[in-house]
């Protein structure tokens, strides 16, 4: 189908839009009410978004390539009015059709760092807003410490709160991650902030 006859079929027949492309590229735009399943994801979640393998479905990418072998996909799951849109959605705009552009809350930086957390069903764009509004304090930033930070600033815990009354000495730098040369003799908690802004500005 064109995107100007999906547009029509899913108006007329009551078509489901299937849009599989990464959420990095939804913030560019949706088809208003189409349904939102990662090609990625797409065998594993189909059957829980639409129970009824009867349903049209028209399946649309950024250009139209991942949606033929997805339609492709789904019709050997059962799925057999599935149907990719031509020219995915750069041609949907093209064409002057209907677009909603989601209001995540995620900055585009935000949505392309954590874009690997946003795949994952479990935790996707509400559980990394969760993520960026949380508290973790942290008791030691040493032997354990030290990778536990590493990892919660990677992941985007909004705040973290790191207690240690101790300075970083060269026979840490073995094994805490957070400390360097750089640092040595000055307190662990000053280092680990240092670092941990250094890999994520934004917590």
């Amino acid at each position: 189908h064109t995107p100007a006859e999906a547009w029509n079929r899913a108006g007329a027949t009551k078509a489901l839009v299937l849009d599989i492309r990464e959420p990095d590229e939804l913030a560019l735009g949706t088809v208003p009410g189409s349904r939102k399943i990662v090609r990625g994801f797409l065998e594993l979640r189909i059957e829980d978004e639409v129970a009824d393998k009867n349903t049209p479905l028209l399946v649309i990418c950024a250009g139209g390539v991942r949606s033929l072998f997805a339609a492709e996909a789904l019709r050997n799951l059962g799925y057999m009015q599935a149907t990719s849109i031509a020219g995915g959605f750069n041609a949907w705009k093209r064409e002057g059709l209907p677009v909603e552009t989601p209001s995540s809350g995620l900055s585009p930086v935000e949505l392309e760092r954590y874009s690997r957390h946003l795949l994952i069903p479990e935790i996707g764009e509400e559980g990394q807003k969760r993520l960026l509004k949380s508290t973790v304090l942290l008791v030691g930033a040493g032997g354990l410490g030290a990778p536990a930070a590493f990892y919660l600033a990677a992941a985007g815990v909004g705040r973290l709160i790191l207690v240690d009354d101790d300075v970083v000495d060269r026979s840490n730098l073995q094994r805490q991650i957070l400390h360097s040369e750089r640092t040595l003799g000055r307190p662990k908690v000053e280092s680990a902030r240092e670092t941990l802004l250094a890999l994520n500005p934004g917590i």
